[in-house]
């Protein structure tokens, strides 16, 4: 009891972390947080629209300037839209941009306040430019991603071990597995993503008919690209641990036995060495898992899909109310995650250590 307490205690410190690190940026301002630009025509004056937008003043009336509540610069920017002789509105630049932790303290205390009453954030559709709730669109989000991180993350776990046994069972093939690895532990996780996308693209053009989805277009969104990049990049990882852990049991006497009574090789992989590197391959889990995510968040970026991953790396979405929510959710994944493995541990794992003395 004491270690599950111990652990949602880590956890909720972890998601705590998470919520005032993504809210960062908002302590680094470059624009005014109390004032606002405006250009009207010779049919109103400032006045008038200062008189429309309440808890505003004017502060500038040949510059077009006026002061709003600390804070609310964007909201009065948005609510300009709808009075009628604004030509345009803006935010009024900073002679040099400051850190300013009050206006940082200000956007956490109205995000809580926000989520009080229900109220995650919204954000703008990069495709239709269509204000959307947060709280709608997080459930879609997280299906559209999970579509590919899931099997994804299945397939590298099946694959690098697959490859592992496969490279200790023949040394000739070992070889060319371990070199392999060895170049794909040097190349960054774009520049994979980029070969698998022009890889795509060439086969589209020889094959002369559309392929694979390189970007996400409305709703038809990319699986391959993800899908192949979460498979390939963490069981480079996973790969490596399980030869070392292989070569380690293939070391030990009860292997040396058991080929001495007659069993071949395979069987000994097989029967005893894979049941032996279970706790070398849970333990390297969660590290692969935090990859795959790392690396589904940079292919959704660059194929366009507004996913969990491609929410928070996206130019296009970066001034939204709402990073911090995506980014607890993207958190809770890999906790969900980090626990499954953690009772995976406990269930098939047995733990030894010496008997007490009485």
């Amino acid at each position: 009891m004491k270690s599950i307490i111990r652990w949602l205690l880590l956890g909720l410190f972890t998601l705590l972390c998470i919520f005032f690190l993504s809210n960062i940026r908002n302590a680094f301002m470059s624009t005014e947080p109390d004032q606002i630009r405006i250009a009207i025509g010779p049919d109103t004056s400032i006045h008038a629209i200062s008189s429309q937008l309440p808890g505003s003043r004017v502060l500038n009336e040949k510059a077009g300037l006026l002061s709003v509540p600390y804070g609310t610069t964007w909201d009065y920017i948005g609510k300009t839209a709808a009075i009628k002789g604004i030509f345009r509105a803006s935010s009024v630049p900073l002679e040099t941009p400051v850190i300013s932790w009050k206006y940082y303290a200000y956007t956490v205390k109205d995000q809580l306040q926000g989520f009080l009453h229900g109220d995650l954030g919204k954000f703008r559709n990069p495709y239709n430019r269509k204000e959307l709730s947060v709280l709608g669109e997080l459930p879609v989000m997280l299906l559209r991603t999970c579509t590919y991180f899931i099997p994804g993350l299945l397939l590298a776990i099946a694959l690098s071990m697959l490859t592992a046994l496969a490279a200790s069972m023949w040394r000739r093939l070992g070889a060319v597995l371990d070199g392999v690895h060895a170049l794909l532990v040097g190349l960054p996780d774009f520049f994979l993503i980029v070969l698998i996308q022009l890889g795509a693209v060439y086969a589209t053009k020889f094959l002369g008919h559309f392929v694979l989805l390189i970007v996400q277009v409305g709703d038809k969104t990319p699986f391959m690209i993800p899908f192949l990049t979460i498979a390939l990049i963490p069981s480079v990882t996973i790969y490596g641990t399980l030869r070392i852990a292989i070569a380690r049991e293939l070391a030990q006497d009860y292997v040396v036995t058991a080929q001495a009574k007659g069993l071949t090789r395979g069987e000994v992989l097989f029967s005893h060495v894979v049941r032996n590197v279970m706790a070398d391959l849970l333990g390297i889990l969660p590290k692969a898992t935090t990859l795959a995510l790392a690396s589904m968040a940079v292919a959704e970026a660059i194929c366009g899909i507004l996913g969990l991953g491609g929410f928070i790396i996206s130019p296009a979405l970066q001034n939204v109310s709402s990073m911090s929510v995506i980014c607890i959710a993207l958190a809770l994944v890999a906790l969900a995650f980090h626990a499954l493995y953690a009772l995976l541990r406990k269930r098939w794992l047995v733990r030894t250590g010496e008997v007490p003395s009485s």
